[in-house]
């Protein structure tokens, strides 16, 4: 095995343990190959688990949030009826303030939109567009959130 590769087992398996999950945990998967663009604005929750495979095709902007027991995959099973089995490879981006809720699971390669909520035990399969609530398994739209501006004086 590779040594790059032992390094970012070695990171992906230290952030499992008990810290404060503002910015620790978020440097440590930030050093096991997840791109992790802000990781002092990037809250990842515990027993969170990326691709060990491929985590530099996980791309987290900045005021995301991952809560607690989510897995996130970048690589999964292509069906095509052939007598062998192999496996795709895809991007997975979770864009700015986006909110993953306990329990989802990613996988496939998607793109989880801009202040976008995905419900606790999700299944994403699909991209999820900006601003709007998700959830189920797998899933599905629920409504687009609303916002008020309001004025400064």
């Amino acid at each position: 095995m590779k040594l790059i590769r032992l390094k970012k087992l070695f990171f992906l398996h230290l952030q499992h343990l008990p810290m404060k999950s503002n910015g620790w945990r978020s440097q440590i998967c930030k050093w096991g190959g997840v791109n992790i663009l802000d990781p002092k604005h990037t809250f990842i929750g515990e027993d969170v688990i990326f691709d060990t495979n491929y985590p530099e095709d996980i791309t987290i902007e900045s005021g995301a949030g991952i809560t607690a027991r989510c897995i996130i995959l970048s690589h999964f099973f292509e069906n095509d009826n052939n007598k062998y089995h192999h496996f795709s490879r895809g991007k997975v981006v979770i864009k700015r303030n986006a909110y993953i809720g306990t329990g989802t699971v990613i996988c496939k390669p998607v793109t989880i939109g801009e202040g976008a909520i995905i419900g606790a035990s999700s299944v994403v399969t699909k991209d999820i567009p900006p601003f709007e609530i998700w959830a189920g398994n797998p899933a599905r739209f629920i409504r687009k959130r609303e916002f008020q501006l309001y004025a400064t004086k």
